[in-house]
């Protein structure tokens, strides 16, 4: 009888024992899948979880042989078949649901691996971008002081190689994204988020203002460039046009062909200096805007429009002499005309004072009209002859006369 009791007191130890146990290995079960599948957490946070439940799986597993033994016994002792096989297929399922709380272990540890990598990198590409832009900053900060155009130069390949760093910056940000989705399938991305759109925004500061730079800078180097090379060209005209206004081949030129040339050499005067007075200003936009400037420029530029000016007043003056030679030489060649007009009506009275019948009881008197108009004519001829040899001196010359000859 009391063999009895001992059995029934075992059997009833091995039973509650096996459903406590199966309990404890359900619940552990249920709360570990829950854990597993927990996506709240950091990587960090994360493999500290999986390291407790991987702790705690041994002592699960412990549990899990003793339940086996418990229910290999209640198996083996017990009458109900029902109940054995429940107790098999409750066994058999623990032990099916344990092996994939370990496998999920598994495979979660190697996602938290990799999503802890991919925190590690986000977080160097974050610290390269957010270095970048810092020294960015110190650099856009400089004030920018042009003096020369060698300076101007140097400086804008400065900004061009900082635009061109740019790109590998876009390449950071692209890799910092595809990190952070990876993050995100396996755990939380915590405040990676928001230090994404951190160095993002960082990045578009910066290339704003160093693309405005950039651009700004180019612009002031082609303008300056073409400013020096405008000078450059102009004092070259200068010389060559003062050149061709005092050589003996222009001087050979017709005087009306040379007024001509002084006419165009005129209008090409205000033509170079409005060229030039455009090219200055716009240089001085970029100047006024902080870039420094060079006040060696605006010096050459107003001693060429004095260079200029000074041509001006030479061709101008030389174009109102040509004009009032030309008026001079119309005025001989008119005056030509009317001693011509002279000569045709004193050779009429010449032939009237030499007819027969002209004073034919007084021919001393008539010889003596003939007399004074050959005379006349003559001197009409002088005054023609001089002309013509006025006016070969004035076309020679190519300046007036001070005092003119009169009829």
């Amino acid at each position: 009888m009391e063999t009895k009791e001992k059995d029934f007191k075992r059997a009833k130890t091995v039973r509650t024992e096996y459903v406590a146990g199966v309990d404890e290995i359900q619940r552990w079960l249920l709360q570990a899948e829950v854990q597993v599948q927990e996506r709240s957490l950091t990587p960090t946070q994360m493999k500290e979880l999986l390291q407790r439940i991987n702790h705690e799986i041994t002592a699960i597993y412990e549990r899990f042989t003793l339940v086996k033994t418990n229910g290999q016994l209640i198996i083996e002792n017990c009458r109900n078949s029902e109940e054995k096989t429940l107790v098999q297929t409750t066994i058999d399922q623990l032990a099916a649901s344990l092996a994939q709380v370990r496998g999920w272990l598994d495979e979660k540890k190697q996602a938290v691996g990799d999503s802890l990598d991919a925190w590690t990198r986000f977080m160097n590409l974050y610290q390269i971008v957010m270095s970048w832009a810092a020294e960015k900053r110190t650099f856009i900060d400089q004030t920018i002081e042009l003096r020369t155009l060698p300076e101007a130069r140097n400086k804008l390949n400065d900004y061009v190689t900082a635009v061109k760093s740019v790109k590998p910056i876009v390449k950071h940000l692209s890799e910092m994204d595809k990190e952070l989705e990876h993050i995100g399938q396996v755990t939380t991305v915590g405040d990676l988020k928001d230090k994404l759109q951190e160095a993002e925004d960082a990045k578009i500061t910066v290339e704003a203002v160093l693309l405005e730079r950039n651009s700004l800078l180019q612009e002031a180097c082609e303008e300056w460039d073409q400013c020096e090379r405008k000078i450059k060209d102009i004092r070259a005209w200068h010389e060559k046009t003062k050149q061709s206004l005092d050589s003996t081949q222009q001087q050979k030129k017709p005087l009306r062909d040379q007024l001509g040339f002084c006419e165009k050499t005129l209008a090409d005067i205000n033509v170079q200096k409005t060229k030039l007075r455009l090219s200055i200003e716009k240089l001085e936009v970029h100047f006024r805007n902080g870039m420094g400037g060079d006040p060696r420029l605006s010096e050459n530029v107003d001693d060429l429009v004095r260079v200029l000016d000074g041509l001006g007043e030479l061709v101008k003056a030389k174009s109102q002499s040509l004009e009032q030679t030309l008026s001079q030489i119309d005025v001989y060649q008119q005056q030509m005309q009317t001693l011509r007009q002279r000569i045709i009506q004193e050779e009429q009275q010449l032939r009237l004072v030499m007819a027969p019948t002209y004073l034919p009881h007084d021919r001393e008197r008539a010889l003596a009209e003939q007399q004074a108009c050959r005379e006349r004519v003559k001197n009409l001829h002088s005054k023609i002859t001089a002309r013509n040899e006025r006016i070969k001196l004035l076309i020679h010359r190519g300046t007036p006369d001070d005092a003119k000859l009169e009829i």
